[in-house]
């Protein structure tokens, strides 16, 4: 998609046209006249050719005439640089291209061609898409114009509950149209710094067309502080690919959005994305291009009706995109977990519990993201909304078991007492967890969003927003980490290796498996070369092995990975190009880590796997592969937890 492109387009009659570019070049006609290219040159019959097709007048041929030049069009639909394409145009009217060729002084452009579609052709607009997008057409060609609103609540579709949220580049480079094929990583709702319940521009709106005379109309309204911006102008509507629908508009509309965004996306006119359309709700994303760095905007509409008449939503079927409801954490035991204090080889049950607030993250706010059915961080501390707290280091929150509560640096009941309920720690007096400019975690009743002694991390939260069932979706949640009992041993762990016991063979005669554990081996722990029950890591800890191996004649350079069941890490032979891989000292002794990046603590027992793969093929000199393995003797110095 070419997110910043700009180009003008005229149209006497216009309407759509579906691109659908092919990569088929065939043998060139013509040549230019000379290094120098002059416009004259570049005309219809000469250096392109526009021809209707024969069974279909309503498709139009495109081929580039020019041998030796990268050919570039504007067509009613974008730009290309296919030598080859074809245009579909579902409304009869006069259409206008540019044709041009890329030299070494940059494009050099024709003048517009003009051509004429003579009938219409209904049949092009069989996709739901135009239907759900802009009314579609009866058997007649009348139009039944659609109009679409900001989102204004949470109506329990699209993972939205308000007119823009966010989604991340990184996760979706290239979204795939459809709300289970991609997922927000941040619904704010209304926010004052945002958009604001009672931002003119919830009473703005678009309204999108199908006309047999105009062709594809939309006609706008944009409300702001400075008044209402009235624009008819036309759209294009690209369903080539369909799972990658973009939106074209011209004539000076855009994509509707707030006036306080206007700066935020250099683009909202050309290849928007559209990447959900029911009867009920469009989602819109623009790329943000500021100096906050790209991200996917996702803008949220609702039909107009909807919001006039939330009762006409259907309780189910196809039309109805239905996010997760919400699940509000859950724990067996909450009262053993938050007295539960892990150590490096063992984890205790204390009578007091003491949490300090994380030293880089004191605060954030967790939402409910609907279209992942799970609890997630906005990750907004130390922005404008969620400022920086001083105060992390003077803070200490201690829990006994009799029930009482000792607080440092926590405003208000200073002597208070505490009980456990289902998911929730009561105290019986108000008390404020920290403040931090206009935000403030205070209450009486905290629920505990996150409490892993493994992880380091217990989570309170304060309700701040709900769904339209009532549900809390999102927290105001101060996080915390576990005080270390004293006198605790410091320092990496070392796990026992018995070299004997390792599991050696061939991998499809191809790798060298060394195995440390597999669960699916039908083994017992017992005949594993380390305990599997210290095969652990905590979230941000490594593992580090350091081996040597010997009895194989090496004829080149083989690769060596760590192969397990976590996500990311692949299996022969892509592993050896994976992060995961690197060279082998066929020579001497190697040393591998893995590092556990999952996010919380990875348990290798009964539910993962470890092993390093070495490779075999082309880099041996027996071309045995099983008596290579045969021979080969492992020894390992060290394996430890960092």
């Amino acid at each position: 998609m070419k997110k910043q492109l700009k180009y003008l387009l005229s149209l006497s009659m216009s309407a759509m046209a579906m691109l659908i570019a092919t990569t088929a070049c065939s043998p060139d006609d013509h040549e230019l006249s000379g290094p120098v290219v002059s416009p004259e040159e570049l005309v219809e019959g000469i250096a392109f050719a526009v021809t209707p097709d024969a069974n279909d007048p309503n498709t139009i041929h495109l081929k580039s005439l020019v041998k030796g030049a990268t050919p570039v069009w504007k067509t009613p639909n974008g730009m290309s640089q296919n030598h080859e394409l074809d245009l579909q145009f579902p409304f009869a009217g006069d259409y206008e291209l540019t044709f041009g060729v890329m030299t070494q002084a940059g494009t050099v452009w024709g003048d517009p061609y003009v051509f004429t579609v003579t009938s219409n052709n209904f049949g092009l607009l069989s996709d739901a898409i135009w239907t759900n997008l802009a009314g579609g057409v009866d058997e007649n060609g009348q139009g039944n114009p659609k109009t679409w609103v900001p989102c204004n609540a949470n109506y329990g579709i699209g993972g939205c509950s308000a007119p823009v949220m966010y989604m991340s580049p990184d996760d979706y480079p290239e979204p795939v149209f459809g709300y289970g094929n991609w997922a927000p990583n941040w619904d704010p709702g209304f926010q004052s710094w945002l958009i604001p319940a009672d931002d003119p521009y919830m009473d703005s709106y678009m309204t999108l067309s199908l006309d047999p005379v105009k062709g594809c109309v939309v006609e706008m309204m944009r409300k702001s502080a400075d008044g209402e911006t009235n624009i008819t102008g036309k759209f294009n509507l690209n369903v080539s690919d369909p799972k990658h629908p973009m939106i074209t508009f011209m004539d000076g509309a855009y994509s509707l959005h707030n006036a306080g965004f206007d700066d935020v996306c250099a683009n909202y006119t050309n290849d928007i994305r559209i990447i959900e359309c029911t009867p009920y709700l469009l989602q819109i994303a623009t790329m943000r291009t500021n100096s906050e760095g790209p991200w996917w905007i996702v803008w949220n509409f609702i039909s107009k009706e909807l919001k006039e008449d939330p009762s006409i939503l259907p309780s189910e079927g196809p039309d109805l995109i239905e996010g997760k409801p919400v699940v509000a954490p859950a724990y067996d035991d909450l009262a053993t977990s938050l007295f539960t204090i892990s150590g490096d080889n063992a984890s205790y049950i204390a009578t007091q519990t003491t949490y300090l607030l994380d030293e880089e993250t004191p605060y954030d706010y967790m939402w409910w993201n609907p279209a992942t059915g799970a609890w997630e961080w906005i990750n907004g501390y130390g922005s404008s909304w969620a400022p920086a707290y001083e105060g992390v280091d003077d803070f200490a929150l201690t829990l006994n078991k009799n029930g009482k509560v000792e607080l440092e640096n926590v405003e208000g009941g200073a002597s208070t007492t505490f009980t456990i309920e289902d998911n929730k720690v009561v105290f019986a007096d108000e008390v404020t967890l920290l403040s931090a400019g206009n935000t403030s975690i205070t209450g009486k009743e905290f629920t505990v969003m996150k409490c892993s002694a493994d992880d380091n991390e217990v989570v309170f939260g304060v309700p701040v927003e709900y769904d339209n069932t009532g549900a809390a979706c999102k927290y105001l949640c101060a996080k915390m980490t576990i005080k270390p009992i004293s006198g605790g041993a410091t320092g990496p762990v070392e796990l026992k290796v018995d070299s004997s016991k390792l599991d050696i063979y061939a991998e499809a005669g191809k790798y060298l498996r060394i195995q440390f554990y597999n669960p699916w081996a039908g083994k017992e722990d017992s005949e594993w070369p380390i305990d599997p029950t210290m095969l652990k890591l905590k979230k941000g800890q490594k593992l580090v092995l350091k081996y040597t191996v010997s009895g194989i004649e090496w004829t080149g350079t083989p690769r060596a990975a760590f192969c397990c069941n976590i996500d990311g890490f692949l299996w022969e032979p892509d592993c050896y190009t994976n992060f995961q891989g690197q060279d082998f000292n066929t020579t001497g002794e190697n040393v591998m880590t893995l590092t556990n990046e999952t996010g919380s603590t990875y348990n290798f027992y009964t539910v993962g796997s470890l092993q390093v793969s070495i490779q075999l093929d082309g880099v041996t000199s027996n071309a045995d592969a099983e008596a290579v393995a045969k021979g080969a003797v492992v020894n390992v110095t060290s394996l430890t937890i960092e």
